[in-house]
């Protein structure tokens, strides 16, 4: 299989047929180059057909990324740009070496090598081809999809278009090439920075604004390059457009189509001329479910990210046995996830309730509490008053500290013998929860981390109502915590308890299956052996 393959492309019509083939051969990027034109082996390149403006074509390209999407999630899909833009251009460029391509139609071997000689510039000097020979029986014309009208569109100089860009996707490339097929000087793209995204779905997994950028330009670049690209971070929503007198058009989505709207109204104010306004559809994501959009969006993206590996597991990391670290803010749901990781066969270590059972008279840990902040901190029992002792430490940074430098520790010794004891059970991967596991430096005891996460507002709501506490003081309590942000860039696996119970068992299992075929891979077993090695004797 390639990494980079081409599809020379007569009818857009034909892609879903060939869906099956392309996933066959290609693995990584697929290029598309479309050619409007009924035999493109006739070397008639310029024809009437392809001297029309690429512009004209826009509707199409919009329509290979829709029926390309199904494969969008494995496949980087490029439609190629310049070509139609300028079809005396006759060489086909791309960033990335071709090592297969594929044709839409039949042709013998030599057509095919003289077109891929004469035209391809950067192709892998062991490339193939497959054509319409091979796959025809694998083909079918969708009479529901017909060929839309050709449409004569305005070009511009300059154009510009904005949006968070998060984890490029077929929606974000149909209106990014909107934008390149109507200009034909500089395109100018505003990227999202931090405080414009902290209201979106899953915020805390969009990339960082930078990558964003990079990914971006890159495919900018790649599908055309006969243009100058200027893609820069904005802080406000309307970035460079509100004051660059030389911008003639903006594109923008159907949900953007106001924000469009209200940039003239600001140019308007600063003697600036409006910008003529593109309005682009939404791209339907048929595959999403009853918590995603129907668009095609990185909301859904992130949503599909939840439960999976984002980075791989640290090396070095431990295998007998093998120790998640379950972390996550208060009431983001840690109980629920630990228990169905449980079910699926996890021994399960839990910091809270060994905290508990040191916070019980007799304890070392009793007597060192009792000592610091005093007997007034005591039940007429003789118990500690844990809601008492949380109002101190909730209210006062350093006497927080000072609580958790005395009990840590403890908590961490009781920890590792209660993993020691699991172990020699015949729990081979045992969970370590611990909402403190990233302020107490605990990720090196563990071969993994998963966090569990919701959106602060969700979490004050939860504290309110388990705890009993003001608003106030529940958003107290969570800020005293690592943010969502800081608990996500420590984690291997993310999952959110924002929806129903059902769906975050299926993140759940996803990440667990993931983890077993990749504990199987390395030949551990998750079952009882014998002549089993201490847990102290590994991790001291």
């Amino acid at each position: 299989m390639a990494n980079t393959g081409l599809l020379v492309l007569t009818s857009p019509r034909k892609i879903k047929g060939m869906l099956f083939l392309i996933q066959k051969h290609v693995l990584k990027t697929l290029y598309i180059q479309y050619f409007p034109e009924k035999n493109i082996f006739a070397g008639n390149y310029n024809s009437a057909t392809l001297q029309r403006k690429g512009s004209e074509f826009s509707k199409k390209i919009a329509d290979i990324y829709m029926y390309t999407s199904p494969i969008a999630s494995s496949l980087d899909v490029r439609v190629l740009l310049t070509n139609l833009k300028y079809p005396d251009r006759s060489v086909i460029n791309t960033k990335k070496p071709v090592e297969v391509v594929i044709f839409d139609q039949k042709c013998s071997e030599k057509e095919a090598d003289t077109f891929i000689q004469d035209r391809l510039a950067n192709r892998s000097q062991n490339y193939r081809f497959v054509d319409y020979t091979y796959l025809n029986h694998l083909l079918y014309h969708d009479n529901t999809c017909t060929e839309h009208d050709v449409q004569n569109v305005k070009t511009y100089k300059n154009v510009v278009l904005g949006g968070t860009f998060d984890r490029l996707h077929n929606g974000h490339k149909i209106l990014l090439s909107e934008a390149v097929l109507r200009c034909t000087e500089k395109l100018t793209v505003g990227v999202t920075d931090t405080n414009l995204i902290t209201g979106k779905i899953l915020w805390e997994l969009i990339q960082p604004c930078a990558q964003r950028i990079k990914e971006v330009k890159e495919f900018l670049q790649d599908v055309d390059s006969s243009i100058t690209y200027n893609v820069v971070p904005i802080n406000d929503m309307y970035g460079p457009t509100k004051e660059d007198s030389t911008l003639e058009m903006i594109v923008v989505s159907q949900e953007t189509k106001r924000g469009g709207d209200k940039v003239n109204e600001l140019r308007a104010q600063k003697n600036l001329s409006n910008l003529d306004i593109y309005t682009v559809e939404l791209a339907i994501d048929e595959s999403h479910n009853k918590f995603e959009e129907a668009k095609i969006s990185s909301s859904n993206h992130r949503i599909r990210l939840l439960g999976t590996r984002l980075r791989a597991p640290r090396e070095g990391r431990s295998l007998q046995p093998y120790i998640i670290g379950l972390t996550g803010g208060i009431a983001s749901g840690k109980s629920s996830v630990a228990e169905k990781m449980q079910q699926l066969g996890a021994g399960l270590v839990n910091c809270d309730k060994l905290a508990h059972d040191l916070y019980l008279p007799g304890t070392d840990c009793f007597r060192k509490i009792v000592e610091h902040f005093g007997s007034s901190i005591l039940n007429s029992d003789g118990f500690i008053n844990r809601k008492l002792l949380g109002d101190i430490v909730f209210n006062n940074k350093e006497q927080l500290e000072k609580l958790n430098t005395l009990i840590w520790p403890l908590i961490l010794e009781k920890a590792k013998e209660e993993i020691n004891n699991l172990y020699h059970k015949g729990r081979h991967i045992i969970i370590l929860e611990a909402a403190v596991l990233i302020q107490a430096k605990w990720q090196n005891v563990c071969s993994e981390i998963w966090t569990c996460i919701i959106p602060q507002d969700e979490a004050i709501k939860r504290v309110m109502e388990r705890n009993g506490l003001s608003e106030e003081a529940a958003k107290l309590r969570i800020e005293m915590q690592p943010s969502n942000t800081e608990q996500v860039k420590e984690a291997n696996v993310v999952i959110c308890t924002s929806w129903s119970h059902e769906e975050t068992l299926i993140q759940v299992e996803r990440a667990w299956r993931e983890l077993t075929t990749d504990l199987d891979k390395l030949r551990i077993k998750v079952c009882p052996t014998n002549n089993m090695q201490s847990f102290h004797d590994i991790h001291n």
